[in-house]
């Protein structure tokens, strides 16, 4: 089944697919004039994201629960599922945007977003992410959106955990594998 379109109050999430990915790649910081492709914001995509689009073109394979995210219909990030989903319900998530889109909140809506999605599907227990250390903002949007800080993290890296509605309390030991 494919991922449905996301929208907020500012934003729209548009499911990442193969296609999609060839044209942000295509499109980067050109307005497009042959109707190929089409405008991105400054910036995007970053250096993390060109490589995840390169991979999908490579593959041909969409990136199920993963979204490219649009302020005013230009592409500022990416937020979604890193991963499978694992044997116990843990389902790791990874996001980014722009710098000029940073500091208004779009990554809390964003990401916010995107959690109330994955909750949604089949098996989800948990939602995880890693932050690399420093990363102040990174962790105040997911303490935000209740993510609570567990053991686990990778080199040096801080883990945060939250439980998806109607199910227990995080543990306090899982490992996580996306560096946001």
């Amino acid at each position: 089944m494919p991922d449905p379109v996301l929208h907020t109050e500012r934003l729209t999430l548009r499911p990442l697919t193969a296609e999609r990915a060839a044209a942000l790649l295509g499109a980067r910081h050109a307005v497009p004039t042959t109707g190929e492709g089409f405008p991105t914001a400054e910036g995007f995509p970053t250096v993390d994201d060109a490589q995840v689009l390169r991979g999908m073109v490579a593959s041909g394979a969409d990136a199920h629960g993963s979204f490219v995210v649009e302020q005013h219909g230009l592409p500022v990030g990416t937020a979604g599922a890193a991963g499978g989903l694992s044997p116990d319900g843990d389902q790791e998530i990874g996001y980014g945007l722009v710098p000029g889109a940073r500091r208004q909140g779009l990554g809390t809506e964003a990401v916010g977003a995107l959690c109330a999605y994955l909750e949604s599907r089949p098996g989800v227990r948990r939602l995880t992410a890693e932050v690399l250390p420093g990363n102040t903002a990174s962790l105040r949007l997911l303490r935000r959106l209740d993510f609570t800080e567990v053991d686990g993290g990778t080199d040096g890296r801080q883990l945060l955990a939250r439980s998806a509605p109607g199910e227990p309390a995080v543990r306090t030991r899982i490992t996580g594998r996306h560096v946001c």
